[in-house]
């Protein structure tokens, strides 16, 4: 991996706002679910959403997802892709504070709402999760499809 395919996720990530988390069910069926979803590092991604969501009820039997990041604009061959696995799950009450108020940071960033620790606690509908990324690669549009360059998460 160089410091220029690092720059280049940071920059794929930095300028799209949705990406596909992918889940399975019990029986091992893939579920996918499109998520406005604020990325601070190569390790962490952070989004809102319901515990009854299916996604949500599926992490919380299987933590194990996988995520997609990528730009819908450009032409066919001329994607760039962010590529990870992680575990999920609802944000820890210690890391609430911190992780919300990055992700808030971002949503306004966006001209979405801030967010409040009483929007994600106690009777709200929403809760904020966190995926720590295990694994990530980058599909860079210059080298064509399939061929993914490991990240090393942290970095």
């Amino acid at each position: 991996m160089t410091d220029e395919i690092t720059v280049q996720a940071r920059a794929l990530l930095a300028a799209n706002r949705y990406a596909v988390i992918g889940t399975a069910t019990p029986g091992g069926a893939p579920w996918v679910s499109p998520l406005y979803v604020v990325v601070p590092d190569l390790d962490t991604v952070l989004w809102l959403s319901r515990p009854t969501s299916r996604h949500s009820e599926l992490i919380a039997a299987n933590d194990r997802i996988a995520v997609t990041v990528f730009d819908s604009t450009v032409p066919m061959g001329g994607a760039t892709a962010f590529y990870a696995l992680a575990t999920a799950g609802l944000c820890p009450d210690a890391d609430l504070p911190g992780l919300l108020a990055t992700f808030s940071a971002h949503s306004a960033a966006h001209g979405f709402p801030t967010w409040r620790l009483e929007q994600v606690t106690g009777d709200a509908p929403l809760r904020l999760y966190r995926a720590a990324i295990t694994e990530a690669w980058l599909l860079p549009a210059e080298d064509g499809p399939e061929r993914r360059i490991p990240l090393r998460p942290g970095v």
